[in-house]
C-alpha cells in the first residue's frame, strides 16, 4: 500500500487469512457497507481495538492526538442518546482520511 501523506513513504502490511462463519462475515459486510468502508478496513479497526483493550484507554490517547493536531474541539454539552449519537457519527462521513492519519500515527508510536 502506498501512503500519500508524510513524504509519500511506502507502508508494508501483512495479510491474515481468517476463517469466519458466513453469518459473521455477512454482519461485517453489512456494517462495512453502512459505514462506506471495506470489510478489510472494518476488520482491521476491530482487531486493532481488541488487541489494545489491555493497553489502557485507547480512545483517550486518540483524543489527545486529535487535540494536539487541532481537530478535536472540547464540548460542555449534556450527554446524548444513542440514536442522536449514531446520527451525529453518520453525519461525519468523509472524515476518514484525517482519522486514518491519527490512527496511523498512534500505531507508529507503539
Amino acid at each position: 500500500m502506498i501512503s500519500t501523506h508524510q513524504a509519500d513513504s511506502i507502508c508494508f502490511v501483512r495479510q491474515l487469512l481468517l476463517r469466519v462463519p458466513d453469518e459473521l462475515h455477512a454482519r461485517l459486510a453489512a456494517r462495512a457497507a453502512r459505514e462506506g468502508r471495506s470489510v478489510n478496513q472494518l476488520a482491521t479497526q476491530i482487531l486493532d481495538a481488541a488487541v489494545d483493550a489491555d493497553r489502557g484507554d485507547r480512545s483517550a490517547r486518540l483524543r489527545a492526538r486529535a487535540a494536539a493536531q487541532g481537530v478535536l474541539v472540547p464540548t460542555t454539552g449534556a450527554p446524548v442518546s444513542a440514536a442522536v449519537r449514531r446520527r451525529a457519527l453518520e453525519g461525519m462521513s468523509g472524515l476518514g482520511p484525517v482519522v486514518d492519519e491519527l490512527i496511523d500515527d498512534d500505531r507508529e508510536r507503539r
